[in-house]
């Protein structure tokens, strides 16, 4: 949009996705540390130490496999439907209005003098923005690993990695737009293999499902 190109692209590039992956890896910070704080407020209040994040942990364990074993299905659906070319009626999308609020906020920063500045402020802003949809997953994950004794101790880690992942398919796309790769492109590589991509999706979301159970009855 700003006509960027070169080592300019990767400026950006890198702003931005440095933006999202700080806004992702505050809000797990946070969430975890909001964790801890009430373990610890149950801990001296009744003598129940790490109760709460076990008893809720679990709870949202189990919510969590529902929501992979839904997403699945969900998945499923969308792979016939991106078979028969209708993707803009596949029901894992952004909603529209949430897109349309990105895209202004792109749009917003596109002429600022400091782009690269402008670039990171977008990449927090959009991340906020997406958190309604991200947020359904990362929560959940958040509280697993921190209901697991083992896996709490390394949660600061576990993070890390979660949103160094995260933030990979960005760090791919600004990479390709530095070799040339438009956007039309882009779009038109995705809408291409959209049903493969669906079915991966699919098995992803049901391996996680029986994961976390098989977690449960451990």
């Amino acid at each position: 949009l700003s006509g960027r190109q070169g080592k300019e692209v990767l400026a950006v590039g890198a702003a931005f996705t440095l933006g999202v992956f700080v806004a992702y890896l505050s809000v797990g910070v946070g969430f975890s540390k909001v964790l801890n704080f009430l373990d610890s407020v149950l801990a001296g209040a009744l003598g129940v130490e790490g109760k709460l994040l076990t008893t809720v942990g679990r709870w949202f364990i189990g919510l969590t496999a529902v929501l992979c074993a839904v997403l699945a299905v969900l998945s499923i659906v969308d792979f016939f439907k991106a078979r028969r070319g209708q993707l803009s009626s596949m029901a894992l999308n952004l909603p529209h209005r949430l897109r349309l609020r990105i895209n202004a906020v792109i749009r917003s920063g596109r002429s600022a003098r400091s782009y690269v500045g402008a670039a990171f402020v977008i990449g927090v802003v959009v991340s906020f923005l997406e958190l309604a949809c991200t947020g359904q997953v990362y929560g959940p994950t958040i509280l697993a690993v921190m209901s697991i004794p083992s896996m709490r101790v390394r949660a600061l880690p576990y993070l890390l990695l979660y949103n160094v992942m995260f933030v990979t398919p960005l760090i791919v796309v600004f990479v390709l737009a530095y070799f040339g790769v438009s956007s039309k492109e882009l779009t038109k590589f995705f809408q291409k293999h959209a049903p493969a991509m669906k079915l991966g999706m699919a098995f992803l979301f049901l391996t996680l499902a029986v994961w976390l159970v098989s977690s449960l009855l451990v």
